[in-house]
């Protein structure tokens, strides 16, 4: 849509917010252009805050931005800017879903990732990334990394623990290259993210799937066997036509949502094999007479898992008590 005026005039295109610092909002347009952009002061008044991830409609200044474009361009920029730096947001499209921390938006896809070897694997903390994925309609990925350190079988016990859920598992080696083809295939057509305990080997994943953006690695401590945080802003890497990969620092999806410990189960796909068989329509599976998924044992769910979802359940429990 172009409005044309004596001096100037105006674009309008729809395209998803790639990075956001300091209320200058670069935004990649559908036909594949950039554009800097500032938010209106609409936003301010009604407390709208604009997220990496947004979809977005923004209007610049075509006449300007040919007078004024520069050589410097962001590495995002490079390739085709449209609008330079004199751009505005003019209309955030409606969210699918929204994170606290990091602050992002319209997340498709997230990538749970967990070492074969050190760290010692916290399959407690993936658990409650696969409930916050199935509350916020994030399609979860398991991506068990350093599998070519694995000498005592970590990454199939670990593949045993989700073999029910019906979740893509894949089993890499980001040093090695294993498996890296197979795990690219993941970032297509969608917005993705990656999650997990420090030094599982995220930035390195990420530099092994998109081989020149050189996000620098963190090594792991001897003394705590926990990972340094190597990134310092949220932002979208765009991937091939259509895909993106979220890169932010320090992630925490536990963060964004307040749940009920009934609503848990309702989480866990393994119990939907089951469902209606239990003998009260309200059994949450932890102490109930007559529960299916109790009864059914491990032809329902894992051993482990069951008994991390007992303690999420009973967290849970605590933690509303708290609130009250």
């Amino acid at each position: 849509m172009h409005c044309t005026g004596a001096k100037s005039m105006k674009v309008t295109k729809q395209g998803r917010i790639i990075k956001g610092i300091g209320g200058f909002y670069t935004v990649l347009a559908d036909d594949g252009s950039t554009c800097v952009c500032k938010a209106r002061g609409l936003f301010r008044k009604q407390a709208k805050t604009p997220l990496v991830g947004d979809i977005v409609e923004f209007s610049y200044d075509e006449e300007r931005e040919k007078r004024e474009r520069t050589a410097s361009e962001s590495f995002c920029d490079a390739a085709h800017t449209a609008g330079g730096s004199n751009g505005y947001l003019m209309n955030l499209l409606p969210r699918k879903n929204e994170l606290i921390r990091p602050a992002a938006a319209n997340i498709d896809r997230l990538l749970i990732v967990v070492a074969a070897s050190r760290p010692e694997p916290d399959l407690l903390l993936a658990d409650k990334l696969l409930v916050c994925c199935e509350k916020l309609k994030i399609d979860p990925v398991i991506v068990i990394n350093k599998c070519d350190e694995d000498a005592e079988g970590s990454a199939e016990r670990i593949a045993a623990e989700y073999e029910r859920t019906g979740y893509r598992i894949h089993r890499v080696s980001a040093a090695g290259g294993w498996g890296i083809a197979e795990l690219k295939a993941e970032l297509e057509d969608a917005a993705v993210c990656l999650a997990g305990q420090s030094a599982v080997g995220k930035s390195s994943l990420l530099n092994a799937l998109l081989p020149g953006i050189a996000l620098k690695v963190g090594s792991l401590s001897e003394k705590t066997e926990r990972g340094r945080h190597t990134t310092r802003h949220t932002e979208l890497i765009p991937v091939g036509n259509s895909g993106a990969v979220l890169d932010t620092p320090g992630f925490s999806l536990l963060d964004n949502i307040e749940i009920e410990p009934r609503e848990i189960k309702n989480c866990y796909p393994e119990f939907r094999v089951v469902r209606g068989e239990c003998r009260f329509n309200g059994c949450i599976h932890v102490s109930e007479p007559g529960c299916a998924v109790k009864k059914g044992g491990e032809n329902v769910i894992s051993r482990g898992r069951y008994e991390r979802y007992v303690h999420l359940v009973k967290e849970a429990e605590e933690n509303k008590r708290n609130r009250f």
